[in-house]
């Protein structure tokens, strides 16, 4: 049975991966523009160097942006819904998530479906994008 135990439980070890992922990469990143060695082509240096340096900044931006989700994931009120179209954690917006072969929708507050999924009983019913959702 999917609990909201188990898929908080998937979803850090899902941001945790990332996150080492992306810690290798600038490490890699870093250790590439050091190593940059000056030519006599100057130009190209300074250049190789700054591409070097704006793809460190978008890797210390995805970081930065994942370290904040781990944090959110654990601090904002989670709400995990099951329907009869699909499961739904209502926390981050991390997108689709596999958990024991069966699809949970992380999504943030602000998804248009979250305004129809919060505060719902079991058993009632709602229409988004032309398809009927039942609370289970």
């Amino acid at each position: 049975m999917l609990t909201k135990s188990a898929v908080i439980a998937e979803l850090n070890k899902q941001l945790l991966t990332k996150l080492s992922y992306l810690n290798t990469n600038l490490e890699q990143a870093v250790d590439s523009r050091n190593s940059d060695t000056k030519s006599s082509a100057g130009d190209k240096f300074e250049t190789s160097r700054e591409m070097a340096q704006i793809e460190i900044h978008k890797i210390e931006t995805e970081i930065s942006k994942t370290q904040q989700f781990i944090f959110d994931l654990f601090s904002k009120v989670i709400q995990f819904i099951i329907t009869d179209k699909g499961a739904f954690l209502i926390s981050i917006p991390f997108g689709k998530l596999m958990v024991n072969d069966t699809a949970v929708f992380c999504i943030s507050n602000t998804a248009p479906i979250s305004l129809y999924l919060l505060d719902r009983k079991t058993g009632e019913s709602f229409s988004c994008n032309n398809l009927i959702y039942t609370i289970q």
